[in-house]
């Protein structure tokens, strides 16, 4: 059962995360819809969505007021999966 609870988090952090994503990065806002990238727990937010230094700084704002952690950003950086950022979210929020 915790196995279950757990993967529900997951989910529900993936969508709000998801939903930051789409307001944030200009790939959403610049590309026709059928030519934007799907967000995944696999996609990799430099490679697959084109992040650069200054939507990570964007992004971790986002994250900090979105899910009321506070995000290291050295350590922040290493994760570039979605399923990382997800399970750091998780983490942040067990502190």
């Amino acid at each position: 059962m915790p196995n279950k609870n757990k993967d529900q988090l997951r989910k529900e952090i993936f969508e709000r995360l998801k939903k930051i994503l789409t307001d944030l990065l200009r790939v959403f806002h610049e590309e026709a819809p059928e030519n934007q990238p799907k967000i995944e727990m696999d996609t990799d937010v430099v490679n697959d969505l084109g992040v650069d230094s200054v939507e990570t700084l964007d992004l971790m704002n986002a994250i900090e007021e979105e899910f009321n952690v506070n995000p290291n950003l050295s350590e922040a950086n290493t994760k570039r999966k979605i399923s990382q950022i997800v399970d750091y979210i998780i983490e942040l929020s067990n502190k």
